[in-house]
């Protein structure tokens, strides 16, 4: 849970609006609630279900406007595990500045 508040913080002193969930059903219930979510940084490792993976793939299902980016320092994900071949993976520790430039990149190509 700390790693979770200092990287929501880290990315609200970037500019982002940070909407944090505890889990991955949390993660759903945010997405459905029609919040306005540009982006997603989610560990692969969640507690409960689902699991990061499973997270990423409703998303791509449900909400498939929305990237996702995926973080985890106990699993390596290959290219089968992924939703998508291009979803960006960052192991930990990972530089957060990097991940904020992907998540800035990332939604500017999502816009028409």
């Amino acid at each position: 849970m700390l790693i979770r508040l200092d990287v929501a913080d880290y990315f609200r002193d970037c500019g982002f609006q940070v909407l944090e969930a505890a889990d991955g059903a949390r993660a759903i219930e945010i997405l459905q609630s029609g919040a306005r979510i540009d982006a997603v940084f989610t560990d692969i490792t969640l507690p409960g279900d689902p699991d990061g993976f499973a997270l990423a793939a409703w998303i791509r299902s449900h909400r498939p406007e929305v990237p996702v980016l995926l973080t985890s320092g106990e699993v390596a994900p290959t290219p089968a595990l992924l939703s998508r071949q291009d979803q960006p993976f960052f192991p930990k520790p990972c530089d957060y500045a990097q991940v904020a430039a992907s998540i800035r990149a990332l939604v500017a190509s999502e816009k028409p």
